[in-house]
């Protein structure tokens, strides 16, 4: 049964994958096969370094759990049925499982039905969620390309080649999906931004995309939200009133205000009385299970605003470039500090850019960019000072600041062209 189980989904994901890529423009055609290989290696290397380097983690639990969930659905689906709509009524399977918080059960079960599709196989489970990660990389991809064709390489390596993100986004780990959703709702908020109307399926994947990542990732979209929104409402508002383009900085700007303001009540993490206290507690915790050489060290941080402002330029450098190569003491760490290092390059080479793209006409994307980058990579460091765990939390920030800074650096620029 469970070698049927196996040939049926390698079936699917591969027929999936072909209707896909016929479906694709010749010149995007290229990229779709490799693409596709090297998340799902992808995830297979997350599960070998998680199965025979560290021998625990995340992964395996979340399949350990999934197995659970699936043996609760076929031994009482009636149980399960309960247990999906409200889990602390079941007790009893609650405390079978090793993940409870909210996001990581959420997590847990979309793992036991894909544990219940597979016969619990863990490989087939992963790359079945490599396939959907994979999905939303290509989305975005399609959409960028499609919006801006010149920027096909620039796009290709940012959202489906670089290294750590199709990494970290691979897999049976929650970064898998909520990275998806990411990029769904930036496809989907680009297509609304070019005056262009989403499918019914499209407007289908945007609610299933905002379900799934606030459930799992609710700080990522926490900071996405309000930019996408207000670069929508910009654009809109300049459709209408062309005048207003010369004060469209300062209208985004403002707009963004109100609906940061706004943003604060949909979480209690973001309210304005505990944001500080959130943070600076998440941050204790960390450190107590993080050996001193392995986390950033802030400046005698706070729960205060101050306190967190003070710090704040250390943790967007820490989320963005850290660990340096000289911070590196085994081979993972290594390969993350060369990455690092490559990166800081790019986005050092880009800065003569930037005198351009207040006459750039898509300078209102940059800037949305540009605060999404520095608001959730800020946040993220401050509250996960571990090296190891803002590797993964960092990769909704990454793919956005890499394909900002390729297209900003002339020599990338060059070499991107000369292999376009």
């Amino acid at each position: 049964m469970s070698l049927i189980l196996l040939l049926l989904n390698a079936g699917i994901l591969l027929g999936a994958a072909l209707w896909i890529y016929r479906r694709q423009e010749s010149e995007m055609r290229s990229f779709f096969w490799p693409a596709l290989l090297f998340k799902l290696v992808a995830g297979f290397s997350v599960g070998f370094l998680y199965f025979y380097h560290y021998g625990q983690g995340d992964t395996i639990l979340y399949w350990q759990d999934g197995k659970e969930i699936a043996q609760l659905i076929t031994n009482s689906p009636t149980g399960a049925l309960g247990f999906f709509w409200e889990e602390s009524t079941y007790p009893e399977i609650l405390s079978a499982l090793n993940h409870q918080a909210p996001r990581s059960l959420f997590f847990v079960k979309i793992a036991g039905l894909l544990a219940l599709a597979t016969g619990s196989n863990y490989w087939m489970m992963s790359a079945l969620l490599s396939f959907i990660s994979f999905l939303g990389a290509w989305y975005l991809f399609q959409k960028v390309v499609i919006s801006f064709p010149s920027t096909r390489n620039a796009a290709g390596i940012a959202f489906l080649f670089y290294p750590s993100v199709s990494f970290w986004s691979a897999g049976l780990i929650k970064e898998s999906l909520g990275l998806a959703a990411i990029f769904m709702l930036a496809g989907c908020s680009l297509t609304v931004v070019q005056a262009r109307k989403p499918t019914v399926v499209e407007w289908l994947l945007v609610l299933a995309s905002l379900w799934i990542g606030w459930n799992l990732k609710y700080y990522w979209l926490g900071i996405f939200l309000p930019v996408a929104i207000t670069t929508i409402l910009v654009y809109i508002i300049k459709m209408r009133q062309p005048r207003l383009v010369r004060h469209e900085v300062i209208l985004w700007l403002f707009l963004f205000l109100v609906l940061m303001i706004g943003a604060t009540s949909i979480h209690p993490n973001f309210y304005p009385s505990r944001f500080a206290e959130v943070i600076y507690q998440n941050n204790l915790e960390f450190m107590r299970l993080t050996d001193a050489e392995g986390a950033v060290h802030f400046h005698d941080l706070q729960p205060t605003i101050e306190s967190v402002v003070v710090n704040s330029p250390s943790a967007l450098v820490a989320c963005l470039f850290r660990p340096f190569i000289w911070e590196s003491s085994n081979i993972l760490s290594v390969m993350a500090g060369i990455e690092n290092l490559i990166l800081a390059v790019i986005v050092v080479l880009a800065f003569p850019g930037l005198s351009g793209i207040r006459q750039s006409p898509h300078r209102l994307l940059v800037l949305a960019a540009v605060v999404y980058i520095v608001l959730l990579a800020t946040l993220l460091a401050l509250s996960t000072p571990n090296f190891g765990t803002l590797s993964r939390y960092k990769v909704g920030v990454l793919p956005f600041l890499l394909f900002v800074s390729l297209l900003g650096s002339r020599i990338p620029q060059r070499w991107l062209r000369a292999n376009q």
